[in-house]
């Protein structure tokens, strides 16, 4: 025999036949049947051109071969037993660094008490937040990213989170400033913009159910949606934004309201991974279950 590869449950499968006493008892505790257990320890007995069982009136024992076989392997294989039920209660362990990438708001309004509980609960993690608002991706098998732009996560699990829908929102400080009546009136084309992402045109569908894209100047371009609201509520032009953020002390207003402006998705990125951690397992599902009942 050159090599054992392919021969190593055969032997392991001939262990039990010795310890157990019979080719019905292994079969019973490996949940095989009996045809193959004895098929497979003949072939083997073939390959290792041996005999290592042998027929006592109706017992099955091992040949003073099978016996030093036995005796060599038993011991390595229980160990071998023991270490892959440690290892397989360690995978089931809560442990490890998880790296959290995702923007302020949203941490701060929904998941940062879930991120303290998790870790209170779990005293064998750490979690790394990475508070930003760039569309990131995850880098290694414990990142997870919070994103809207899933056109670069090929081969990545994307699991949909919220969906946020969009209006035209401006101060009524500026409306005054464009000494207009009605604001129904407006000129979307003309407007000062002030954008999140680094687009020079906006798609919408207007009142007649009509599919228009329009070129813009942004007249503020900022990659965090809290200083275009400022922005939008200091006065400077129209924003594009997330409706159930707009609330009444803000003074702004909405415009367009008969125009239907693109939803934005939201994504929890992570790796796909046949064994993921299950720390991260965990967190994903907490954080898809919080934002439902929000």
């Amino acid at each position: 025999m050159n090599s054992i590869f392919g021969t190593i449950d055969d032997l392991f499968l001939f262990c039990k036949v010795v310890q157990l006493g019979s080719q019905q008892a292994a079969a019973k505790a490996l949940n095989l049947p009996v045809s193959t257990v004895s098929r497979r320890l003949s072939l083997m007995e073939e390959k290792l051109a041996v005999r290592l069982l042998e027929k006592k009136g109706r017992e099955l024992v091992p040949t003073e071969t099978g016996q030093q076989y036995y005796q060599l392997l038993e011991s390595q294989f229980s160990d071998l037993e023991s270490h892959c039920y440690q290892l397989s209660e360690h995978v089931d362990e809560v442990t490890g660094t998880i790296r959290l990438s995702l923007p302020y708001r949203f941490y701060n309004a929904y998941i940062r008490d879930l991120i303290v509980d998790f870790l209170v609960e779990f005293p064998q993690t750490q979690i790394e937040v990475s508070l930003c608002a760039e569309d990131a991706l995850p880098e290694t098998d414990r990142d997870l990213v919070l994103t809207f732009d899933i056109s670069r996560a090929e081969g990545m699990i994307a699991r949909p989170l919220f969906l946020a829908k969009h209006g035209v929102f401006v101060s009524k400080s500026y409306i005054d400033k464009q000494a207009v009546s009605d604001i129904e009136t407006l000129d979307i084309e003309v407007l000062d913009w002030i954008r999140l992402e680094d687009k020079t045109n906006i798609t919408y569908i207007d009142a007649t159910q009509t599919l228009k894209q329009i070129n813009i100047r942004p007249r503020l371009q900022v990659n965090d949606l809290d200083q275009v609201l400022h922005a939008a509520i200091k006065g400077l032009g129209a924003a594009r934004l997330p409706v159930h953020l707009i609330q009444p002390e803000m003074n702004l207003v909405e415009i367009f309201s008969d125009c239907q402006f693109p939803s934005r998705q939201s994504y929890l990125v992570y790796k796909e991974r046949k064994f993921q951690p299950k720390a991260l397992t965990i967190l994903v599902e907490r954080i898809i279950n919080t934002m439902a009942r929000s």
